[in-house]
């Protein structure tokens, strides 16, 4: 079990579980850790805080309620196992439950874990040229992925909007609420860390091994991906993943999944770049992004 989840809901919220952590200190460590991160994203938000089983005394409830508040965030609601834990923030004012309001999106993999397959990296060959290795199951392969002007993109966009009964669009407003909504962290995740979304995620920082990252929608990393990515829970094969340096654990887009190839560590200076994974004829491809 993840030491804290994050996990968001446009129409519920976002629910930070600290039920695996072990004791109110940890708990204490990650919760400030998330929320002064990313302080002005909480603001404003339905938060919704998991105890899991911690007990805690009604000091031990002011002070985790004294770190959100120090930020900016007032909770709505503490889910607690513990009917002592429950009882202690509702003497603070704040609502309790013992029903979990949010889990963790369910995901079954058709491949078992020792058998995902490597995914495939270049590699030069005596010509000096660029050739990939051949693998089975799920393959990953590098390639080169110009990016579309302004223009196009807009087209794009406006074809994807739905029309009206009158064959009019839509009013853009109204549409623009419908495209999937963005979780915007700025964190390093460290491990045992989880964030799930159901739209697009951001994450501002790093990835470590050990973290986790889900959403419905893309996912895009400003900084390493070397946890485990997963992005089009649901079946989205449209889905993208997106990193500055594109070295995940494990990566997953809608059912298929893939594992990182047995490579060098690289870091931003020696790194090859901003790089994109997306399906392509039914696999996982992985491409260069260039920026004129």
């Amino acid at each position: 079990m993840s030491k804290i989840a994050i996990i968001s809901q446009p129409d519920q919220g976002v629910f930070i579980d600290l039920g695996g952590c072990s004791n109110l200190q940890e708990a204490l460590e990650h919760l400030s850790s998330t929320l002064q991160s990313s302080n002005k994203f909480w603001k404003g938000s339905k938060v919704i805080l998991g105890m899991g089983s911690l007990k805690l005394s009604n000091d031990k409830a002011a002070q985790v309620l004294a770190i959100a508040k120090g930020v900016g965030v007032f909770p709505e609601e503490i889910y607690a196992k513990e009917e002592k834990t429950r009882a202690a923030f509702t003497d603070c004012g704040v609502k309790v439950s013992d029903v979990k309001p949010m889990n963790l999106p369910k995901v079954n993999l058709e491949i078992p874990k020792d058998q995902i397959p490597e995914a495939e990296a270049e590699a030069e060959n005596a010509g000096g040229k660029s050739v990939v290795n051949s693998v089975s199951l799920v393959e990953l392969e590098h390639d080169s992925l110009e990016h579309d002007s302004m223009e196009e993109s807009d087209i794009e966009l406006q074809e994807k909007l739905p029309e009206s009964k009158d064959g009019t669009a839509e009013d853009t407003a109204s549409q623009i609420q419908k495209l999937p909504q963005v979780l915007y962290i700025k964190q390093t995740l460290r491990s045992g860390q989880t964030v799930s979304h159901k739209g697009d995620l951001v994450i501002v920082g790093d990835v470590n091994p050990g973290a986790e990252i889900m959403a419905e929608g893309d996912i895009t990393v400003w900084g390493s991906l070397r946890g485990i990515a997963h992005a089009g829970i649901g079946g989205n094969i449209e889905a993208e993943i997106r990193a500055l340096n594109l070295q995940p654990i494990q990566i997953r887009i809608a059912h298929a999944i893939a594992r990182a190839p047995d490579r060098k560590r690289v870091t931003y200076a020696n790194g090859s770049g901003p790089e994109t994974a997306r399906i392509f004829e039914g696999k996982i491809r992985i491409t260069k992004n260039k920026f004129d």
